[in-house]
């Protein structure tokens, strides 16, 4: 069904629009200002909100917390300020209402995605690790296994030197060379 139709009174839709383009402007000059603008317009919002803690002025200062692409956004305490102003009764007008109920689902989408990044990164940090300890045990085992067969060759060639001297010895004794 649809909802019922709620009866706005003129000073409250003015209030609304007003107080509508008010969020909209934050939001604006939050995405597509340079780095000063942010800045600035962050610091003022928050400025206006500790200055006039109004529920207009809390209600900007939770979108732009939640507005990404600034130095000061942090969906986490949007998440937290946009929950503790929809769950006061009749805070919000309804536009307001939609509007945080919109940045604060977009928030938690945000947070999760975040969450699972950040659970993805580590494993792949953690399978690299795992790799290069594998990696390292094959090498170390590649290194003692050439020690090993460098020494047996060692023992080889020690061995055939022995053989080779036995021999000549032998046909030395045997041609007579051999002075005694």
């Amino acid at each position: 069904g649809q909802a019922p139709a709620t009866t706005v009174s003129p000073a409250s839709a003015t209030r609304s629009s007003e107080n509508l383009a008010l969020y909209f402007n934050t939001i604006r000059d939050l995405l597509e200002g340079d780095a000063v603008v942010k800045a600035d317009v962050f610091r003022n919002v928050a400025a206006a909100a500790d200055a006039a803690p109004t529920t207009s002025n809390q209600l900007n200062l939770a979108l732009a917390l939640a507005t990404p692409g600034h130095p000061a956004s942090n969906p986490a305490e949007a998440q937290r300020r946009l929950s503790e102003l929809l769950a006061r009764d009749n805070a919000l007008l309804p536009d307001e209402r939609v509007l945080a109920l919109l940045h604060l689902k977009d928030v938690e989408q945000r947070l999760i995605l975040d969450a699972e990044a950040e659970r993805l990164q580590r494993a792949a940090q953690a399978a690299t690790a795992q790799r290069n300890d594998q990696n390292a045990q094959r090498l170390q085992a590649a290194l003692d296994e050439n020690r090993q067969l460098r020494q047996q060759l060692d023992e080889a060639r020690a061995k055939l030197d022995a053989i080779t001297n036995i021999e000549r010895s032998i046909r030395e004794r045997e041609s007579g060379t051999n002075p005694k």
